[in-house]
């Protein structure tokens, strides 16, 4: 295993990881912010309105927050398989810089509702992902 692989890999899943609890908070600071809460002891405990449903700032904030989970999962397993199974330093760098790219840029083009931009950024997070997985099919085989 190529430590440099290991170090690109530790960088990029704990960025990925603090992107991840900074959008569950903001998906908090949307709720706070329209006092709209789906859970009576929250809208007691910080005195908002109790709502069928969450605001749509709220909602986007989620569905932000969601769509990073789905992919960094994916990108946790297979990055790990992808340097134990003897990534190089250049493919490591690669991959792991264009999936966090993708990634770092994909909730700023969600939050402003940029078009084509943000699927774009989705498609470029997959393929980074799936060509790791080429790779670590192709080496145990």
């Amino acid at each position: 295993m190529d430590p440099a692989a290991f170090q690109a890999y530790a960088i990029t899943s704990s960025l990925l990881a603090a992107e991840l609890i900074i959008l569950a908070f903001m998906t908090g600071g949307a709720r706070s912010k329209s006092k709209k809460y789906v859970n009576p002891e929250d809208a007691k405990t910080f005195k908002g309105d109790v709502a069928d449903r969450d605001s749509p700032e709220t909602i986007r904030a989620q569905r932000m927050h969601m769509n990073l989970l789905e992919n960094a999962v994916p990108f946790f397993v297979v990055g790990a398989l992808y340097v134990v199974t003897g990534a190089s330093k250049t493919g490591a760098y690669g991959y792991f810089g264009t999936f966090l790219v993708a990634r770092l840029l994909h909730p700023i083009f969600y939050m402003k509702a940029i078009q084509p931009f943000r699927t774009l950024m989705f498609a470029i997070g997959a393929l980074a992902i799936l060509g790791m997985a080429f790779h670590v099919i192709r080496s145990v085989i």
